[in-house]
């Protein structure tokens, strides 16, 4: 569950104001476990936005995409060992 900034804020206002993180949770309605990772990346960043993602690296570049995609749409019923192999002689 992602979390808006005006959410994260309204926990960090609230913890620093002397509520506990159990009732912050109840209030706001969502668990412990959460209030607890948006005040630990607020003590490490010292803002309440959330990171980027790492996500998956890439293993192809845009420039293969537009190749693999272009040689799919020339022949549809290609099949993708024939494509791989037309991939790796021309790349």
């Amino acid at each position: 569950m992602s979390l808006s900034p005006e959410e994260c804020t309204r926990i960090i206002t609230n913890v620093q104001e002397g509520r506990s993180q159990r009732s912050t949770a109840r209030t706001v309605g969502i668990s412990l476990s959460t209030v607890q990772r948006v005040l630990q990346r607020f003590q490490e960043t010292g803002m309440n936005i959330s990171r980027p993602g790492n996500g998956r690296s890439r293993c192809t570049t845009v420039r293969e995409d537009r190749f693999i995609v272009s040689t799919m749409l020339r022949n549809r019923l290609l099949r993708s060992e024939i494509a791989f192999k037309k991939f790796t002689t021309t790349m």
